[in-house]
C-alpha cells in the first residue's frame, strides 16, 4: 500500500520537551513517530511586507503575512484565515501532498472480519448488557476461519478466546457488517457485564485504552481502534448507489450479489432452539458473505487513499466532503487563494439553517401506474459535466448579488442569474473565464484517468474506474457543504439551477415531439419516457438551448445516455420498480425498503410488481391478497426502535412513547435500542406482547393497505369494498367450524 495504515498530527501530537509537532504513524504493524514539516499559522493583513493573495468568493486581491500560531494562543485581532483554524492534519496533507507516501505499508495488509451471534432469552432485540453473545465468527485474509461458541453457561470465555485471537493474529484492518452500530457496542457491553475492564486494551493493538467506541450518532458506523483501521461494510453498501431500493440487510445484499446466505426463521424460534452446530454454519456464512462484500469495495476505498495520498484511516472515517475538500484545498493553497470563513458564514442568506436554504434538483411524477416502455435519458455526469461546462468552482464562481425573484435563467451585462425558489430571489453569478477552475482541471483530469481502467475489463480496472467516478460526484455535495473551507455554495447554485433549466428543457422538448403523456418521470440528472427518443437530436437541441442562454458554454460536455427497460411500475415520486433487459427487476426508493413497514406490506407489494409485470393479475389473485385469514398473525407485526433516551422524545403523542409505556407495563425497560414488534389493532398500535388473538387486529387497516396499493399501480377496479369486522384466526376457526 502506497500510503500508511495510520497516521495523526495534532496539537495532542506535540513534543512537550522539543516542542516539535510530530506526525505518528502506524505501517507495517509498527509505531512511528516523525518529525511534521508544518507549523500552524494565521494570515494577518499587511499592506508593507504582506504577499498577494486572494481570497474565496471575492474580486481583487489583499496583502496578507503568515503568523505563527500555536493552540491556546491569543488570536490576532485582525483577519484569521485557513490555517490556524483548520484541522492540522488536513492542512499537513493539503501543504505537503507527498508526505505521507514517504512512509508506505510495504507488507500484506493482515484483515479480519468478524460478525456475533447473540441471544435474546425475553425475545425482544437483543442489544444491552444483560444479552449473552452465544457466538462469534472470525474469517482472515490468510483464510482461517474460526468459530468462538460458549458452552452453554456463561458467554465470557467466548469474549477472552476472542480477544486473544486478535492478540495473536494482530490484524491491521478489522471489519464486520454494521460492526460499529452493533457488533462492537454489544461486545463491549458483555465485556462490562463481566467486569471485564481491561477489554479494550486487549482489542487495541498497541494496549490502550484508546477507541473502539462508535460515533455519537451509531447510523454514522466509523469509528477508531488504537493502532487498527475499523471497516464497517455496511456503510458502503449504503452508499452503493446500485443498491437503491434493496433493504440494506446483509441477508438481502448478500443475495443481490448471487451468495446463498443460510437462514435460520426465528419468528417462532430462539436462536438456542438451534443445535450448536447449525449455530456454527450459521455466524460462518454470515462472516464469508460480509467477507465477499468488503472484497468487493475494499480495492475502491484503498485506491482512492493512495491516489489522494491520505492514510488509510484518514479516509475511511472522512466525511463524504473530505476528498473534495483535500483536492480543491491543494489548488487553492497553490493558487494563493484564502478562506474568510466555512460556507455556512459565508452566505448567510443561503444558510438560514445547518441544512442550508437552496433549491436542489428537479423530480417530478407525471405519468403514475405501469407502463410497458420505459426508456431513461440520462445525462452523463451531469453535475460534474455543468461544472466543466460552465468552468465552475471556488477559485472561479462568486455570488455578487441578488435580485428579486422570477423563473427565468439569463445572461444580463456577464453576470449569470439564477432562479432559487427556496430562497426567493436569483442569485447573481459571477464567472472569470481568464483562467480553468480547478474543479474543471480536476473533472477533466479524473475521466481522462478513467478511460484506461474501463478498457481494461477488469475487476481491479472497473474498482479504480469507479473510484475515480466517486470523486467527481462527490465535488457538487462538498461545495454545498456548510462546513466547507475549500469551496463555495456559489458553485453549487449555479451547477442544480442550471441542471434544472436544462432538464425542464429536455422534458418540453419530448412532450412537444412525441406527445403530452411521452414523459413518466424526471430526477435529477435523467427523464424516463415510454417512446423510444432520437438522442442525437434531443443533445444538439439542449446544448443549442444552453449556448444562447449563457455566453462562454462548453456545451459539449452535456452529453446524453440512454438505458432501455422491459416494463415499469411507478408509484410515487422516488418509488418505482423496473424491470431490465435481464428480466431482473430494480426497486428504488423507500416503499420498498421502510424497516417500519410490516412483513404483509411488503409482501403484497413484492406480489403486486411480480403480477402487474407479468401480467397475472386475475380475479383469483384479488382474492388471494385480501385473503388476510389464511395468513399467521406475525405477517402483520412491524416493528419501531428507540434510537434515543425516552425522555429526549419531545412530543407525547409520539407512537413510540405508547409503545414504551406499554412495554414497561410487561417488564420491558425501555432503553436505548430496545426494539418494539407491534400490531395495528381496533384500540390503536399495541405490541405483541399484550395483542391475544388476530381478531384484535384492525382489518380497515390492512384492507386500505391493499386498495391503495391497487390505486397506484393503476388496479383501481380491482379494489374490493366491505372488509370484515374482523380477522379470523386458528382458534377461532376450529370453534366456529364446531358451531
Amino acid at each position: 500500500m502506497k500510503v500508511p495504515l495510520i497516521g495523526v498530527c495534532s496539537p495532542y501530537t506535540r513534543n512537550l520537551e522539543t516542542g516539535e509537532l510530530q506526525s505518528i504513524i502506524w505501517r507495517d504493524g509498527k509505531k512511528e513517530v516523525y518529525v511534521a514539516p508544518y507549523e500552524p499559522y494565521v494570515y494577518v493583513p499587511d499592506s508593507e511586507t504582506g504577499q498577494q493573495y486572494r481570497l474565496t468568493g471575492q474580486q481583487g486581491s489583499i496583502l496578507l503575512r503568515k503568523e505563527p500560531y500555536r493552540a491556546g494562543e491569543e488570536l490576532p485581532s485582525s483577519l484569521i484565515l485557513d490555517g490556524g483554524r483548520e484541522n492540522i492534519m488536513d492542512r499537513l496533507i493539503i501543504e505537503h501532498p507527498d508526505y505521507f507516501y514517504k512512509y508506505p505499508n510495504n507488507s500484506e495488509l493482515k484483515t479480519l472480519c468478524f460478525d456475533i451471534e447473540t441471544h435474546s432469552p425475553d425475545g425482544s432485540f437483543p442489544f444491552g448488557e444483560k444479552y449473552p453473545v452465544v457466538a462469534i465468527g472470525i474469517v482472515t485474509s490468510t483464510g482461517e476461519r474460526e468459530v468462538f461458541l460458549w458452552d452453554g453457561e456463561d458467554d465470557k470465555q467466548v469474549l477472552v478466546d476472542f480477544a486473544k485471537y486478535m492478540k495473536w493474529y494482530d490484524p491491521d484492518v478489522v471489519y464486520g457488517y454494521n460492526l460499529v452500530g452493533y457488533d462492537v457496542p454489544q461486545i463491549l457491553f458483555r465485556a462490562k457485564h463481566h467486569g471485564m475492564t481491561n477489554y479494550k486494551k486487549l482489542l487495541n493493538r498497541d494496549g490502550s485504552d484508546y477507541g473502539w467506541q462508535p460515533q455519537k450518532d451509531s447510523s454514522d458506523l466509523r469509528m477508531k481502534a488504537g493502532g487498527r483501521v475499523i471497516v464497517d461494510v455496511l456503510r458502503h453498501t449504503r452508499l452503493d448507489y446500485a443498491l437503491s431500493g434493496l433493504p440494506r440487510g446483509l441477508k438481502p445484499v448478500s443475495r443481490h450479489f448471487g451468495l446463498e446466505p443460510i437462514e435460520l426463521d426465528f419468528s417462532e424460534k430462539d436462536l438456542l432452539d438451534y443445535s450448536l452446530s447449525e449455530i456454527h454454519d450459521y455466524v460462518l456464512s454470515d462472516v464469508d458473505c460480509t467477507k465477499y462484500l468488503f472484497d468487493n469495495y475494499f480495492p475502491r476505498i484503498q485506491f482512492t487513499a493512495e491516489f489522494v495520498g491520505v492514510p488509510l484511516e484518514s479516509y475511511i472515517n472522512a466525511p463524504a466532503s473530505y476528498i473534495t475538500k483535500i483536492l480543491q484545498g491543494r489548488s487553492l493553497y497553490e493558487q494563493k487563494i484564502v478562506t474568510r470563513a466555512i460556507n455556512k458564514d459565508r452566505h448567510p442568506d443561503i444558510y438560514k439553517s445547518d441544512k442550508g436554504n437552496y433549491q436542489a434538483a428537479y423530480i417530478n411524477l407525471f405519468e403514475p401506474g405501469y407502463h410497458k416502455k420505459n426508456v431513461c435519458v440520462d445525462f452523463a455526469s451531469y453535475y460534474p459535466s455543468i461544472a466543466m461546462a460552465l468552468n465552475l468552482g471556488p477559485d472561479t464562481t462568486r455570488i455578487v448579488g441578488y435580485d428579486d425573484y422570477s423563473e427565468k435563467l439569463e445572461t444580463i451585462e456577464g453576470k449569470l442569474y439564477i432562479p432559487d425558489s427556496k430562497i426567493n430571489k436569483r442569485v447573481i453569478v459571477e464567472i472569470d473565464n481568464d483562467r480553468k477552475s480547478c474543479l474543471y482541471d480536476m473533472c477533466k483530469d479524473f475521466t481522462e484517468m478513467r478511460k484506461p481502467f474501463k478498457e481494461m475489463g477488469t475487476k481491479e480496472g472497473d474498482s479504480k474506474s469507479n473510484a475515480l467516478k466517486i470523486m467527481v460526484n462527490t465535488f457538487y455535495g462538498a461545495n454545498t457543504n456548510p462546513y466547507i473551507n475549500y469551496g463555495d455554495m456559489a458553485t453549487g447554485l449555479v451547477i442544480t439551477g442550471v441542471a434544472r433549466y436544462v432538464l425542464e428543457h429536455a422534458i418540453n422538448l419530448l412532450r412537444k415531439k412525441y406527445g403530452e403523456k411521452s414523459v413518466i418521470y424526471s430526477h435529477t440528472d435523467s427523464v424516463y419516457t415510454n417512446c423510444n427518443v432520437d438522442v442525437d437530436w434531443l443533445t444538439k437541441r439542449l446544448r443549442l438551448i444552453l449556448e444562447a442562454t449563457i455566453p462562454n458554454v462548453e456545451s459539449e460536455w452535456i452529453r446524453l445516455d440512454e438505458d432501455v427497460y422491459k416494463e415499469g411500475i411507478w408509484i410515487q415520486i422516488g418509488n418505482y420498480a423496473l424491470r431490465n433487459q435481464d428480466d431482473s427487476i430494480t426497486k428504488h426508493g423507500s416503499t420498498f425498503k421502510a424497516s417500519t413497514r410490516s412483513r404483509f406490506y411488503k409482501e403484497t407489494l413484492d406480489k403486486l410488481i411480480t403480477a402487474r409485470i407479468d401480467n397475472t393479475v386475475n380475479n383469483k389473485f384479488i382474492d388471494e391478497l385480501y385473503d388476510f385469514d389464511s395468513l399467521p398473525m406475525e405477517t402483520f407485526l412491524q416493528r419501531r426502535t428507540l434510537n434515543r433516551k425516552i425522555e429526549d422524545y419531545k412530543s407525547t403523542t409520539d407512537m413510540l412513547l405508547k409503545l414504551a409505556e406499554q412495554g414497561k407495563g410487561v417488564g420491558i425497560q425501555p432503553e436505548v435500542r430496545t426494539t418494539y414488534d407491534y400490531y395495528k389493532t381496533r384500540d390503536g398500535y399495541r405490541i405483541k406482547e399484550i395483542v391475544e388473538s388476530k381478531s384484535e387486529l384492525d382489518v380497515r387497516y390492512y384492507w386500505d393497505i391493499v386498495s391503495n396499493l391497487l390505486h397506484k399501480f393503476s388496479l383501481s377496479s380491482h379494489v374490493k369494498k366491505n372488509p370484515p369486522l374482523t380477522l379470523i384466526d386458528k382458534k377461532q376457526q376450529s370453534i366456529m367450524e364446531w358451531i
